[in-house]
């Protein structure tokens, strides 16, 4: 039977690093497709198309290790995480994937959520009569122009509002991790985005998850915002590879 025990001694070197990986499986998001001693490869269930899988996470030793897993990729994936950079070489050549930027990953390791700050706003699920302002102000960008309605459509953006007045925004990506946090301008430094973290922290922690992240390398703010929550950080990094990036 395929199962992570077999790396389990490589995993736990760095745990909060491999959470998009080990989250993905225990919560039964995902599949494994191989695991060996110096590495392993998985699946998101939410990337599947046509009974395909295209979105991925996996990490590698070394290099014989990594070309051995990348080889079990379709020829055009989606996406895929990786958490080493010793192949990203390999997989802008195999694949052609740009992009590459490296984040680091946080998770909270607690049981009990952090307080909700007192913001003055209200947290509500969004629905579709939202997505114009999200599309606004979502700067990360996505490859797959119908990605933000269909974290809408499942559920996945809520919004910390004064009244009926949209002031920001978070949400739970289609792998498993929480993101897409963004404050309007004009209402920044209200708290807002420590309210609406800790509200995806508890969300997630209702729901049997540990709650993970990804922080690209240099943000700073957004490395504070974490730390003041109670989210470790990891020691290592990781690369999102997305197609057409």
């Amino acid at each position: 039977m395929c199962d992570l025990s077999i790396c389990q001694a490589a995993l736990n070197r760095d745990p909060v690093l491999y959470l998009d990986l080990t989250e993905t499986i225990r919560r039964k998001e995902g599949h494994l497709i191989a695991a060996l001693p110096h590495g392993a490869l998985a699946a998101f269930h939410s990337y599947e198309k046509d009974g395909q899988d295209l979105g991925f996470t996996m990490f590698a030793d070394d290099l014989p290790t990594a070309k051995r897993l990348l080889a079990m990729l379709p020829s055009q994936p989606d996406f895929l995480t990786v958490h080493e950079d010793f192949y990203l070489d390999e997989l802008k050549k195999r694949f052609g994937f740009g992009g590459l930027n490296p984040c680091w990953q946080a998770g909270y390791l607690r049981t009990t959520p952090p307080p909700a700050p007192s913001a003055g706003a209200q947290v509500h699920r969004l629905d579709l009569s939202h997505l114009p302002i999200v599309e606004a102000n979502y700067n990360a960008g996505s490859s797959d122009d119908g990605y933000l309605s269909q974290l809408i459509s499942w559920g996945e953006l809520y919004g910390a509002f004064e009244g009926d007045t949209l002031m920001g925004f978070i949400g739970r990506h289609a792998e498993g991790s929480i993101g897409l946090l963004q404050v309007l301008p004009q209402y920044r430094r209200r708290g807002l985005a420590k309210l609406l973290q800790s509200h995806m922290i508890a969300l997630e922690l209702s729901r049997g998850h540990v709650p993970y992240g990804q922080i690209f390398d240099g943000n700073e703010a957004s490395l504070a915002l974490q730390q003041s929550l109670g989210m470790s950080q990891s020691i290592g990094r990781l690369y999102w590879a997305v197609k057409g990036a």
